[in-house]
């Protein structure tokens, strides 16, 4: 469970930067995706206690963000203080030991919440949806649908749901000795490895 203050936000209008990206610093991230009318959805994450408040959301997000290098200044400073939006990211601590009680199925974050780190959250409930339509639809009966739900669900996303807070842990790391092992490591893995992984995680089918 990971508290994350300051916020998200859209900038108002159009505004100038460059491609979608993510900037990394020590416990925090910041990341911004341009919008196809212009606008600029930005995001910024910092380690903080559960259940942490401030004041002041927007003054905190210019403290910890303002000194970044642009656009990020340009960005939190344009932010309005009614539209900063601020979550704290929850995920469950461990997988559950069953997704299915009688003929109760849970899906999507109230079976596998996780960190957005690897951006699966939303993914992995169509999945659920998609994994027990079909199931429900071949199998011989209710129950025997429901089990095998269970157990192909669970081993997915409890390993989907592991490697997110893993990048996470990593991508927030406050440590300075951390923070560079970190850029270091990030600097020497090639796109392609990176684009490999991405294909394995996307590589999903309905059960048949």
């Amino acid at each position: 469970m990971r508290a994350t203050p300051p916020g998200a936000g859209v900038t108002d209008g159009p505004f100038e930067t460059p491609a979608a990206g993510e900037t990394l610093g020590r416990g925090g991230r910041f990341g911004i995706a341009p919008m196809p009318d212009g606008r600029i959805y930005w995001y910024a994450t910092a380690s903080a206690p559960a259940d942490w408040r401030v004041p002041d959301e927007r003054a905190e997000l210019i403290r910890r963000f303002g000194g970044r290098h642009e656009p990020i200044p340009a960005l939190v400073h344009a932010a309005r203080a009614d539209a900063v939006r601020r979550n704290d990211i929850l995920d469950l601590a461990a997988p559950l030991s069953t997704l299915v009680h009688g003929r109760v199925a849970l899906g999507g974050d109230a079976a596998h919440a996780m960190t957005p780190d690897l951006g699966q959250g939303g993914n992995q409930a169509l999945e659920d949806a998609v994994t027990l339509a079909a199931l429900v639809a071949r199998e011989p009966g209710i129950d025997a649908a429901l089990a095998r739900y269970d157990t192909t669900r669970r081993a997915r996303t409890a390993k989907i749901a592991r490697r997110s807070r893993q990048i996470g842990s990593v991508a927030q790391a406050r440590g300075r000795l951390t923070g560079v092992a970190r850029d270091t490591v990030l600097r020497l893995t090639p796109a392609t490895r990176v684009a490999r992984a991405a294909d394995r995680l996307q590589a999903w089918c309905p059960p048949s």
